[in-house]
Parts: C-alpha cells; structure tokens; sequence
C-alpha cells in the first residue's frame, strides 16, 4: 500500500510542477485558456511573509514548480524524516500559494485552487490524520 501510495504522491506532484512550470501547464488542469496570461501572472512575485523569498522575491515559475518537483521526486523515498521534511516544505507551498492568490490574476484561480487543494489534502496524510487508505482512494478518484 505504501508503494502505492508513493507513486501516486510523485505522479500528482509532477503534474502539479508541470502545470506551473510553463504556458502549457494550466491546460493540464484543465484551463488551455490561461497560456497567454502565463508570462505576466509568472514572471515576478515580492515574496511570501514568513517565507525566505520574502522581500527578495523570485519567478513563481522556477520556486513553485522547483519545489513541486522536488516533493515529487521525494515522495517516492520513504522514512518518517524525510515525511517530516516533506510536511514542512508543504506547509511552506500553502503559505506560497495564498500569496499567489492575492498576486495572481483572477483567471487563475482554479490553477491555484487545484493545487492548494492537493496540497491540503498531501498535508492530512503528512500529518498522519488521513489514513493511508483513505488517502490512496482520494488520490484514485482524481
């Protein structure tokens, strides 16, 4: 089951990386509309409050899909460090996101509402308030 568990986590984190890594990627969540608005709503955030990028900033495009590939390459690892870790640099991405939500334009609210949504979901499991079977139907009937 915790394989299973594994593969489904990297697979919806990739595709979660994808779809914020390029003017393609919201057409994967179903939002093909969006690919002209890409380079404007990406291009440059302040940064996050309570986050290291505060302040200085940086390119939603490379630390937003950077660190949902990396949750996707470290999801397939196992170890209680390593989930510990993970529900960090989840809880981190939340924070990011809600930012995002107040910068981005209103057009990409699903984009940011898909992936704020997994990641919540991502975080129960973290937790250890969703069981892992519970979790894996979830994950199943997206």
């Amino acid at each position: 089951m915790e394989v299973e568990v594994r593969r489904l986590r990297h697979a919806h984190y990739l595709r979660l990386a994808a779809a914020h890594a390029g003017p393609l990627g919201p057409a994967l969540l179903g939002h093909p509309e969006l690919a002209p608005l890409y380079p404007e709503a990406y291009a440059r955030c302040p940064g996050a409050e309570g986050l290291a990028c505060f302040g200085v900033g940086g390119e939603p495009k490379t630390c937003v899909a950077r660190r949902l590939e990396h949750l996707a390459y470290s999801a397939l690892r196992g170890g209680r460090r390593r989930r510990e870790q993970e529900r960090a640099m989840v809880e981190g991405l939340l924070l990011c996101l809600a930012h995002l939500e107040k910068t981005f334009p209103e057009a990409f609210r699903p984009v940011l509402a898909a992936t704020r949504d997994f990641l919540e979901q991502d975080l129960k499991y973290l937790r250890g308030e969703l069981p892992p079977e519970a979790f894996l139907r979830a994950l199943q009937s997206r």
